[in-house]
């Protein structure tokens, strides 16, 4: 009853404030990107800034460095670093995006944590701080905001996944996003994904993603979104403390979106 009231709580106190344009955050992570980002419900590193709730799922402390470029067009590349930092009861996660070029950037920074509760129920909040930088006669500014996730069990092989983005769009104007998810582990190997997003002006996009591990160090991913209409898959390859993903998001139109993610587990 606790899990099912709490999902209840965050839908019907946080959708009718949103306003669901262009997400202000691209999401990182190339093992997220082979999937769709279908992973509002699915632990992994860049996951946990997809929805901070899955920092609760995380152990020891893993680092990242990843690097998007968007249709293959440098201007439109983005960079991120981060960290989780899982020894104690309660995880702390911090990253730092740089988006565009020297004519226009956009610098992201955030810092967020989570919390388990009883019921299989994990919440989790992150403070945003965004920085927008452009020449000539451009006026520059700077934001601050929060996101909030959550992540419920629904039974031991399904998970549900909650996520918000900037509900104070009536204050500071920003684009505000809604993501919920399910995650159903067929097998230890195999995770099928299904998720839909909403961001303020855009089309609800509907995306679902397959994660197969192969032979223990190599995983295969697969994913599908509906807007834009794209095709995604990637591979992962994990030796030692070092893993490393890639990730492709094909559309017919825009071309190819390539993402590139290191991950190093410090235990």
């Amino acid at each position: 009853m606790l899990r099912w009231n709490a999902v209840l709580f965050l839908y019907f106190v946080i959708a009718p404030v949103l306003r669901a344009g262009e997400p202000l955050y691209i999401p990182h992570g190339a093992a997220e990107a082979g999937m769709a980002y279908a992973v509002t419900a699915t632990p992994g590193h860049w996951s946990c800034f997809n929805n901070q709730a899955l920092m609760t799922s995380a152990s020891g402390v893993t680092v990242s460095a990843a690097i998007e470029t968007r249709f293959l067009m440098p201007a439109l590349s983005s960079k991120g670093l981060s960290a989780v930092i899982a020894h104690g009861r309660v995880p702390l996660g911090v990253t730092a995006v740089h988006y565009g070029n020297a004519d226009y950037y956009r610098i992201m920074t955030g810092l967020g944590s989570a919390v388990s509760l009883s019921g299989g129920v994990s919440l989790g909040v992150q403070a945003d701080y965004i920085t927008e930088r452009a020449s000539g006669d451009y006026r520059d500014v700077s934001h601050l905001t929060f996101e909030a996730g959550m992540v419920c069990a629904l039974s031991s092989s399904v998970t549900l996944g909650l996520h918000i983005f900037n509900p104070l769009t009536a204050l500071n104007s920003l684009p505000s996003s809604i993501d919920a998810g399910l995650q159903w582990e067929r097998t230890e190997e195999l995770l099928l994904t299904l998720s839909c997003s909403k961001t303020t002006s855009e089309p609800v996009s509907i995306q679902c993603g397959m994660s197969w591990d192969v032979a223990g160090h190599l995983t295969l991913r697969s994913g599908y979104m509906t807007s834009p209409s794209s095709f995604a898959l990637g591979l992962g390859w994990e030796t030692g403390p070092l893993k490393t993903d890639l990730g492709f998001i094909v559309n017919s139109i825009t071309g190819v979106t390539s993402a590139l993610t290191f991950i190093w587990t410090i235990k």
